[in-house]
């Protein structure tokens, strides 16, 4: 496995109960372009107090904050199994966040980079990018996007040419000149793809008030693993775990992520894997030399970025995200996992801009009562165990050229 080198991003936050943190305020020049401040401008709940300064009052439910959904779908061969196990716990998923009340938008991109280059998200079955909590059928309309066509004519137009030419369909110039035809690119590169969806904010899939998650399924590694054997696929930067990690801290320094991985992660499983690829007597296929009719290996550099240093929502140290098998029969597990880390993180506030003063937080269904967080910058960390308190924030930020 591939070890990356992370120093987290996220602020480290000391205990304070019922308080806030003292900090310095944030002072802005006559040449500010932080794009925090044309939100302060546009905000209707940002008045503007005296010349360049503006008073935001925010509601926030502790526990029902934002985050913003990657899934990151391999649609090679062979993956239309591990779609259909992805699409039949989804909607246990979505029910837990519900429950949550988190406020969740969803997106899908695929490995395929020369797809993705021309349009880096999916289209669900309603013409939208984006799945919202306001959409009666999320469900069926991920798993209709999840499972991917492509997949499974590519799975039909293999096993197709092995009945037609036998072991050596593969070498046929039938199979050469309708591969590409009939199946999404075998040169898998979902870190890449991922960095463009992200870096790019696809179809503005990303808030700037919101947490982000993004969940990987692959069963091959980046490029197909032949990075290590083959100078024709050799790594390019955005194939990178690190550069990944470089572009969220450079393109949204500061914002909560995780990064898990649902990958080959063992040699057992990409044979199993292998053997999963079968004809209709139930026999892998193999073509002339013996070879699996599709690959599978270990998913090292993905595992490489999830188990990279970072903290946890309370700043303590944690890894970036899950590595999850993908030869796992019942996702279940998984997807409870990650809703788990998601409503953890989903105590975390971010403001719309960095105070000049400490935030004034009150309780809005009891004023009396105090609600513990911790204050440093422009978000706010709820204490564990406030989930389901309604608060109201109150705060101020200069802003200078606002006319």
């Amino acid at each position: 496995m591939h070890k990356s080198i992370y120093t987290s991003i996220m602020f480290s936050l000391s205990v304070v109960f019922g308080a806030v943190i003292a900090c310095s305020p944030t002072k802005f020049n006559s040449y500010d372009t932080n794009p925090q401040n044309a939100v302060v401008r546009s905000s209707s709940n940002c008045p503007e107090i005296s010349p360049g300064q503006f008073k935001c009052t925010d509601a926030f439910k502790v526990g029902a904050g934002k985050v913003d959904i990657l899934f990151v779908d391999d649609n090679s061969a062979s993956m239309s199994d591990t779609q259909k196990k992805i699409a039949a716990k989804f909607g246990g998923f979505i029910e837990n966040l519900d429950s949550k009340e988190i406020d969740y938008q969803i997106s899908v991109t695929t490995t395929d980079l020369s797809a993705v280059q021309k349009s880096p998200l999916l289209t669900f079955g309603n013409g939208s990018n984006i799945l919202t909590k306001s959409d009666s059928n999320r469900v069926g309309l991920f798993n209709a996007a999840i499972a991917r066509p492509e997949t499974i004519a590519c799975e039909n137009f293999i096993k197709s040419a092995f009945y037609t030419y036998g072991a050596s369909f593969n070498t046929t110039n039938y199979y050469s000149q309708n591969y590409y035809n009939n199946c999404a690119s075998n040169d898998e590169r979902g870190l890449f793809t991922a960095n463009l969806a992200i870096s790019n904010n696809a179809s503005s899939a990303l808030r700037a008030d919101a947490n982000l998650n993004v969940i990987l399924i692959s069963n091959e590694d980046v490029r197909s693993g032949m990075y290590g054997s083959d100078a024709r696929f050799a790594l390019e930067e955005k194939d990178k775990a690190i550069t990944f990690t470089s572009m969220m801290s450079s393109v949204y320094p500061g914002k909560y992520w995780e990064f898990h991985s649902i990958i080959t992660k063992d040699t057992s499983c990409a044979t199993s894997q292998q053997l999963s690829f079968v004809d209709n007597s139930n026999n892998p296929i193999r073509d002339a030399n013996g070879n699996y009719a599709i690959g599978a290996n270990l998913g090292s550099e993905y595992a490489a970025l999830s188990a990279s240093a970072s903290t946890d929502v309370d700043g303590n140290p944690s890894p970036r995200g899950q590595i999850l098998s993908i030869c796992n029969n019942d996702y279940t597990m998984y997807f409870n996992n990650i809703a788990a880390r998601i409503s953890q993180a989903a105590r975390l506030m971010t403001l719309k801009c960095t105070p000049t003063s400490a935030p004034i937080v009150v309780r809005t269904n009891n004023v009396s009562q105090t609600v513990p967080y911790q204050w440093q910058g422009d978000k706010i960390l709820f204490q564990a165990g406030s989930e389901g308190v309604p608060v109201s924030v109150s705060y101020q930020c200069q802003v200078q050229n606002a006319h």
